[in-house]
């Protein structure tokens, strides 16, 4: 699912500035990888998981820093001053052929400086990350259950 698929998050990428024009809304996972996240592991029929490093706070993010390529690279990252975050979308089957679609967000900051600068900027981003999770689970629900009705 991408940003150009769940409505209203493209409002919210354009308001981050990471909808700015060349960059492409129309990947996968709300363009994660247009952020510089790599794939860390991807089990099919289980989930996927992303790693994506930088200085959130920056409008940039910190994109000067220089980011891993890589599932080792990012392993390897050890800047303090810059986060490491990592990001799953998980499948969970339950009964009758029932499944759970979740995702999940964990963020190391090594640096004092920089684990304050990132709460400030968490407790403005915080909600509007809520949001863009609840919009983007509930468009693959949607089309999970119009795909599951045409079958």
């Amino acid at each position: 699912m991408s940003v150009d698929e769940v409505r209203g998050i493209r409002v919210l990428y354009l308001f981050r500035g990471l909808g700015r024009a060349g960059h492409d809304t129309r990947r996968p996972f709300l363009g994660l990888a247009r952020l510089g996240a790599v794939e860390l592991v991807d089990t099919p029929g289980e989930g996927v998981v992303f790693g994506l490093t930088g200085q959130f706070w920056r409008l940039r993010g910190g994109q000067d820093l220089g980011r891993p390529r890589t599932a080792e690279a990012f392993l390897a990252y050890d800047r303090p001053d810059a986060c490491k975050a990592v990001i799953d979308f998980r499948i969970a089957e339950l009964d009758r052929g029932r499944c759970r679609l979740s995702t999940e967000t964990r963020v190391h900051v090594a640096d004092p400086a920089a684990r304050r600068a990132f709460r400030r900027y968490w407790l403005v981003v915080r909600p509007f990350s809520g949001i863009t999770r609840i919009l983007f689970l509930r468009a693959v629900r949607s089309r999970a259950e119009r795909q599951a009705r045409e079958m």
